[in-house]
């Protein structure tokens, strides 16, 4: 009898491409080709099952994810002997020992872990290969913001590794769907027994961003497929394309020979609307001044520091603004579904600078947790958070309860920290950012950044010197001449550098850079790029200022927010009008 290396290389005489992989246009036959019946084998192992439950430990989990690595790392080793050919080729399916295998298999693998195969894939010692999803069961997951469902996986998305034909130890039934709430799936209740995945994982680690994502239509299974217009009715009840406010239409002046750019029913739509926004614990409205700016229409706002909530007021006459703690606020009746949702509970507990306890920090802490209560009352499509980089670095327990909430609510989660630098602020501000999509809406990533480093093709990072020298004699706030009373205080800063973080006291030591005076109130605003005519009403100014998300950095963020939205509505709004 040949071997199975033997028939491999007889049964694939010779190669083509097949969606950008080398292969023959048969099925291949490892050994001697079965009949139906000898087919349906399922355990390809002795029994060693893994039950829910069961969670693997720190270690175990970060050194499943290390073989990871190390299998990636020897999968795309060169080897420069070699002829310039592909390492593996694909084949349609093959034949093993009695098993046919092929694409959209599932398979439970020795260790614990397991694979919806994609592609079969041989290489050129004739050995079999599998390409596709490597999935976690959700109890197995280490990280506590990851729901610890029964008869759920996760997707390990990052998770690229070819697993070998002898690591596979049956095939399972696994269903893909993009279902998000897991307690009212019927497809669920009527397979109790049945494997499902729902949601995806990212894993950036500490230098790059991480998601948690439900899955998206095109990724579940036919049959385990709900339309997202559907999801995001159920969740929010009817949604306006384009945004909830009406407005004026925006003229668009285009050369009438051009060709339409839409359909003129959803262009219409597109200027005649905005995507309506809410700002919990809104201070003076740095966040809001960035939204704004974006294109978001500013309805309303909550804080319980009244000089705060004065100075929002007074810059946004148009908005609802409650001077209220986030629990009475809660019980509002009036106020609205928003699009888009923003919520920065106080974040001096988590602050790496907070080193002395506070009476305030359990009331802090426990504004965190709010955020979910939040959602349920607004139900925005996307709801942004930002934070201290602390939460993320020094207290996870807290920053991974917050992420599980999102999730367990149906909402699609990303983090990262970001440099504000990178976003033409003039600080070296490091800031933890949080954006969670809803139900049927896609997941916005990050914005990329507007300003980089020589060389990098952006334009040069905001410098204070260009941040600050607009600012006309008279200006509010910019009282040059107490400034200069209290004279310098340390060393001038650098004109044509950046200032460190501003904080909530303002930072009283910073010199101005030329090297006579403090900065003014006026001067802080514009290193927070805040406009020169934004208002603050006393007292306390410059914590309103320190405490502020930076403008340019919000802008950046709802930009891309109001484009994904944007793409989603227009692809709906087309298939209607189809």
């Amino acid at each position: 009898m040949p071997t199975p290396q033997a028939s491999l290389q007889a049964a694939v005489p010779e190669v083509i491409v097949i969606d950008g992989c080398y292969s023959d246009a048969s099925s291949v036959t490892l050994g001697i080709e079965p009949d139906d019946s000898e087919r349906r084998i399922i355990d390809l192992t002795p029994d060693k099952e893994i039950n829910d439950g069961d969670y693997l430990t720190d270690e175990a989990y970060e050194r499943w994810l290390q073989g990871l690595y190390n299998e990636a790392q020897q999968a795309v080793a060169v080897q420069p002997s070699r002829p310039a050919r592909p390492e593996k080729r694909c084949l349609p399916e093959v034949y093993l020992n009695g098993i046919v295998y092929k694409a959209g298999q599932s398979m439970e693998l020795t260790d614990g872990t397991f694979l919806r195969v994609e592609k079969v894939l041989a290489d050129r010692e004739a050995e079999i290969w599998f390409r596709g999803r490597r999935l976690l069961r959700t109890q197995h997951h280490k990280e506590v913001y990851i729901p610890k469902w029964t008869f759920e996986l996760v997707w390990i998305a990052m998770e690229k590794v070819d697993i070998a034909v002898h690591r596979v130890k049956k095939f399972v039934c696994i269903h893909f769907t993009n279902y998000c709430h897991i307690d009212q799936d019927d497809k669920k209740r009527k397979h109790p027994w049945d494997l499902f995945c729902r949601i995806k994982e990212h894993h950036g680690g500490k230098k790059n961003p991480s998601s948690v994502e439900y899955l998206t239509y095109e990724e579940a299974d036919e049959g385990f497929r709900y339309d997202p217009a559907m999801l995001r009715l159920n969740w929010r009840g009817q949604t306006k394309p384009f945004g909830a406010f009406e407005r004026s239409p925006v003229v668009d002046l285009v050369d009438d020979a051009a060709p339409p750019r839409h359909d003129p029913e959803i262009q219409q739509m597109k200027s005649s609307r905005q995507y309506t926004f809410g700002d919990a614990f809104c201070g003076a409205g740095g966040m809001s001044c960035g939204a704004r700016e974006a294109g978001l229409r500013i309805e309303w706002a909550c804080d319980n520091t009244r000089h705060a909530v004065d100075s929002y007021r007074s810059n946004y006459a148009d908005a609802l603004v409650w001077h209220s703690d986030i629990y009475n606020f809660l019980h509002v009746d009036d106020s609205p579904v928003v699009d888009v949702l923003h919520a920065s509970p106080p974040c001096q507990t988590f602050s790496p600078a907070h080193t002395i306890v506070s009476n305030n920090d359990d009331a802090n802490s426990a504004c965190i947790f709010s955020c979910s209560n939040l959602l349920q009352k607004s139900k925005p499509r996307v709801i942004t958070m930002e934070e201290t980089s602390g939460l993320f670095e020094r207290h996870k327990d807290t920053f991974n309860r917050l992420i599980l909430d999102f999730i367990d609510i149906g909402y699609a989660v990303r983090w990262g920290v970001l440099n504000c630098v990178q976003y033409g602020v003039p600080q070296l501000r490091r800031r933890l950012v949080i954006i969670a999509s809803g139900p049927g809406d896609a997941l916005p990533p990050f914005p990329k950044p507007t300003h980089g480093l020589p060389g990098s093709g952006l334009p040069g990072f905001v410098t204070i010197h260009q941040a600050i020298s607009g600012i006309p004699p008279g200006a509010s706030h910019h009282d040059v001449a107490r400034a200069l009373a209290r004279g310098p205080s340390q060393a001038p800063l650098d004109g044509n550098g950046q200032i460190g973080t501003i904080t909530c006291g303002g930072g009283e030591l910073n010199t101005h850079p030329d090297g006579n005076r403090t900065l003014t109130n006026r001067e802080y605003a514009c290193l927070q790029t805040f406009p020169v005519l934004y208002h603050f009403c006393p007292p306390r100014v410059r914590q309103q200022i320190g405490n502020a998300v930076p403008p340019k950095m919000a802008e950046a963020l709802y930009k891309e927010i109001i484009r994904v939205l944007q793409q989603t509505d227009e692809r709906e709004s087309s298939k209607i009008s189809a």
